[in-house]
C-alpha cells in the first residue's frame, strides 16, 4: 500500500498527535496545529524516490551536435516490511527496486562544464536541482515518469554567486536544505587549495540562504564547519569535505554525513580513498556536537546527500554514498538506510548504470505536513 491508497482510520483515541502545516510563519517557529488520529498518520510500507546524477565530465553531451550537457534521472522504489525475527530488538527490513532511468540535457554551462547535478530538495512545492558547476538551481518538471509527451525539464530558476555573492563564480552546491521555511545552499566546507596547501580560496565556507520569495543572503560558516572539523579530529591542516547536510525540524538540529574526513593535508589521488561512515549532530548554533558512526568504513565511499525517512521522527536516513576514481573513470554510487543508533537497516546496495548519483529525495513532497508531539 502506498501513501496516497492509504485509506485513514477514524474515532476517538487517546494517543493524537498534530499535523504541522508548513507555513509563512515557519521562520517564527509559530505553526498551524490540527488534531488527528495517529493512526490515520502511520507510515506508508513503501516511498517512492528520485536520484540524481553528477557526471563530473562525463556531463558534457558527446552525442549533440550543440554544446549540450546531460544527467541522469533514476526512480526508485523504497519497501519497508515488518521484522518476523524473533530477535528482542526489532527492526523495519527495508529493499529497494529501481525503476526507469531518464537522460535530460540543458546548454546551461560555465567555461564548458555545467549540469553537473549534486542534490535534490524541495521547496516551496518545487523539486529543486543544484548544479556544482554554475550555481544555477534548477526547478525539474514532468519528473514523475510514465509520460512520453512531456519529457522531464530542467528550468533554471535562480543563480547563487560563490562565497559572500560579491563574485562573478557560481556556487559550488553540494548540499542543500530547509530551515524554518529558508533553502540553505552549501558547499564542501573546505578551503581550496594548490598542491603545496596553500589557501586560494575560503568561497566555499559560505552558505547562501533563500527565502520564499527568491531573495538570497550569506553567511559566513567558517567557525560552524571548524567546529566539526574539531569534532572529528581533523583540525587544519586536516579537512573534511561535506556534501550531506540536513536539518531537522523535529530535533531542531543539524545532521552531517562527510564525504570525505582526513587528519591529513589535501592530495588529488588520495582524497579518493578517505571515505567516511561519521554522522555528526550539532545543535542550531553548533556549540554542541556529537560525533557517531555507522557500518563500517569503505574508503572509496563516502556521503553525497540523504533525507529523514517521512514519519520516523527523523530517526531514519536513507542515504546516498558515491565513488569516483578519476585515473579509472570509473563512477557509481551506493543507497542505504540506518538509524540514528547505528543500526543499519538496508546494507549498502549498488544504484544500477555505473554513474555517480550524487543527490536523492523523495518523489512526493512531504514536507509541507510534518508531525510533532502535543505541546
Amino acid at each position: 500500500m502506498n501513501y496516497h491508497e492509504q485509506t485513514p482510520v477514524n474515532g476517538d483515541h487517546k494517543n493524537k498527535q498534530q499535523l504541522l502545516l508548513s507555513s509563512e510563519n515557519d521562520a517564527k517557529h509559530t505553526h498551524l496545529r490540527h488534531s488527528i488520529p495517529l493512526q490515520s498518520l502511520l507510515k506508508p510500507d513503501s516511498f517512492g524516490l528520485v536520484i540524481v546524477a553528477d557526471l563530473d565530465k562525463k556531463s558534457k553531451d558527446e552525442s549533440s551536435k550543440k554544446l549540450q550537457f546531460m544527467s541522469y534521472l533514476m526512480h526508485a522504489t523504497l519497501k519497508i516490511t515488518s521484522d518476523s525475527s524473533s530477535s528482542q530488538v526489532k527492526h523495519d527490513v527495508y529493499s529497494v527496486t529501481f525503476g526507469e532511468e531518464t537522460k535530460f540535457t540543458t546548454y546551461m554551462n560555465e567555461a564548458g562544464r555545467g549540469f553537473e547535478l549534486s542534490e535534490l530538495v524541495w521547496f516551496n512545492s518545487k523539486l529543486l536541482a543544484f548544479d556544482d558547476r554554475t550555481g544555477i538551481v534548477f526547478r525539474l518538471e514532468h519528473f514523475e515518469g510514465g509520460c512520453k509527451s512531456k519529457p522531464l525539464q530542467a528550468i533554471p530558476e535562480h543563480i547563487v554567486m560563490e562565497g559572500d555573492g560579491i563574485t562573478g563564480k557560481g556556487q559550488k552546491h553540494e548540499w542543500a536544505t530547509v530551515k524554518d521555511g529558508e533553502l540553505y545552499m552549501g558547499s564542501v566546507g573546505k578551503e581550496f587549495t594548490d598542491s603545496s596547501g596553500n589557501i586560494i580560496s575560503d568561497g566555499n565556507l559560505w552558505v547562501a540562504i533563500m527565502d520564499r520569495v527568491g531573495d538570497v543572503r550569506h553567511e559566513d560558516w567558517t567557525a560552524n564547519f571548524a567546529s566539526v572539523r574539531t569534532a572529528l579530529g581533523c583540525d587544519w591542516p586536516g579537512y573534511v569535505v561535506h556534501e550531506a547536510i540536513e536539518w531537522s525540524p523535529i530535533r531542531r538540529q543539524w545532521f552531517i554525513l562527510p564525504r570525505r574526513v582526513s587528519m591529513d593535508p589535501y592530495n588529488d589521488m588520495k582524497d579518493e580513498t578517505r571515505g567516511s561512515n561519521k554522522v555528526v549532530i550539532a545543535s542550531e548554533d553548533f556549540s554542541s556536537i556529537q560525533v557517531r558512526e555507522v557500518g563500517k568504513v569503505t574508503p572509496l565511499r563516502g556521503f553525497s546527500s540523504f533525507k529523514f525517512l517521512p514519519r520516523s521522527d527523523d530517526t531514519v536516513i536513507v542515504a546516498i554514498k558515491s565513488v569516483e576514481v578519476e585515473d579509472e573513470k570509473r563512477q557509481t554510487s551506493f543507497i542505504t538506510v540506518f538509524d540514528l543508533d547505528g543500526n543499519v537497516l538496508m546494507n549498502e546496495t549498488e544504484i544500477p548504470g555505473a554513474k555517480k548519483y550524487e543527490g536523492v529525495a523523495f518523489s512526493h513532497d512531504w514536507s509541507s505536513t510534518m508531525l510533532v508531539p502535543h505541546s
